[in-house]
Parts: structure tokens; C-alpha cells; sequence
């Protein structure tokens, strides 16, 4: 079962822990947004995903089984890039499991909120995980290492 991990951040520390996770059975899609707009403008304007452009990227999602969504909180929502990302591609079918790098209760919308966008993109979320920026950092561990130790699997 092959494993693909996609993830957004304007932290690169959190980008180069991400990064970590690539190994033989995961392939790392690391989104990047091409749109020249703030990070404010993006994230004030979260239901505008309409201007947002990713840099392209040679995925076929029919080869992955598992897809593992991680993306930045900000301001009770997830990355714009992100969203995008999801809109484009069909999920159905798919092991999903969302992780969402945030502090405090906003946090909580932002994994509905991602929770959301894969149902409307046809997934389900089989696990949705608030992830603290900080705990995350602080353990400087690959990603995988990270699910895994939180879901005990």
C-alpha cells in the first residue's frame, strides 16, 4: 500500500519535518502557492480559493491507497493552497487522514473544516489530528513517526 503525504506550510520548519517523512513506501507532495498575495490577503480571504495557483505537480493519485493531508491552522481555517489542492482531486476511494498544525480552539474549526472539504471532494476522513506547532517542532520527528506514535499504531 502506497502512501502519499501532501502538505502546505509557511513554517519551514515544519516544511523540513514533512520533507523527512519521504521513504520507499511514501512519496512527499510539498504544495506551493504561486499566487503573489500576502500571507494575510490569503488568509483573510480562505473562501476565495478561486485566485490561488499551485506550482504544478506530476501525482496520480490512482497509484496512492493512503493519502495523509497536512496542513497549516490560521485563523480557525486550513492553508488556501490546501483547498485548492483538494477541490482539484478526487479523493473517493482513499484512506484519508488529515493533520492540521495549529495551537488553541481555532484549531478544532480547522480540522472541520478539512474534514469538510475531503467529504465535498469525495474521501472520508478516517482520522482528523490537531497537531501542536510546537509539541511537533520540539520533537523533531519525520511526520509518519509522529501519526503513527499519536494514533498507537
Amino acid at each position: 500500500m502506497k502512501t502519499l503525504l501532501v502538505h502546505f506550510s509557511y513554517d519551514n520548519e515544519v516544511k523540513d519535518l514533512c520533507s523527512r517523512s519521504e521513504s520507499q513506501d511514501i512519496d512527499v507532495l510539498e504544495l506551493r502557492d504561486l499566487s503573489r498575495k500576502s500571507f494575510l490577503k490569503n488568509h483573510f480571504g480562505t473562501k476565495k480559493t478561486s485566485s490561488i495557483r499551485l506550482r504544478g505537480y506530476d501525482v496520480d493519485l490512482n497509484e496512492y491507497d493512503n493519502v495523509i493531508l497536512a496542513t497549516d491552522e490560521t485563523f480557525g481555517n486550513i492553508a488556501p493552497a490546501m483547498k485548492v489542492f483538494i477541490r482539484q482531486n478526487e479523493l473517493r476511494f482513499k484512506n484519508v487522514i488529515c493533520l492540521v498544525f495549529g495551537e488553541g480552539r481555532s484549531t478544532k474549526r480547522a480540522a472541520d473544516a478539512l474534514r469538510t472539504e475531503v467529504s465535498l471532494s469525495g474521501g472520508t476522513a478516517s482520522c482528523v489530528i490537531s497537531v501542536s506547532t510546537r509539541a511537533f517542532k520540539r520533537e523533531a520527528e519525520d511526520l509518519l513517526f509522529y501519526v503513527r506514535h499519536r494514533l498507537h499504531v
